[in-house]
């Protein structure tokens, strides 16, 4: 990661037009620990998981290696089969997973 990640956490917070003071409020910390994020070269998981709910901004993204990358785009490129799959079940397994609607569903089609 080039940027620290405050500083991104900074240029998100203000392309949303969010202030200090609500972002602060919105995850439960003091102005003041707010300039002390946006400063950060690392961050705790449950506070960056806490700000990214609130801006609705994935920061975990930026810690992606550049080989799990790779992997993502070529796993999007893998084509499906289609399988069949024999099952045991009874009818109280059927109906608490509602297979018995959507095979309805399906042969309505």
């Amino acid at each position: 990661m080039e940027k620290k990640i405050g500083q991104i956490i900074k240029e998100v917070v203000e392309r949303k037009n969010i202030t200090v003071v609500a972002f602060s409020k919105s995850i439960g910390v003091t102005r003041n620990n707010v300039y002390d994020i946006y400063e950060r070269h690392s961050i705790d998981t449950d506070l960056l998981k806490r700000i990214g709910q609130y801006l609705e901004y994935d920061f975990f993204q930026h810690f992606i290696e550049p080989q799990t990358i790779q992997l993502i785009k070529f796993s999007d490129n893998i084509k499906t089969s289609k399988v069949l799959i024999e099952l045991e079940i009874n009818e109280d397994e059927i109906m608490k997973i509602g297979f018995k609607e959507k095979v309805f569903k399906v042969l309505k089609g």
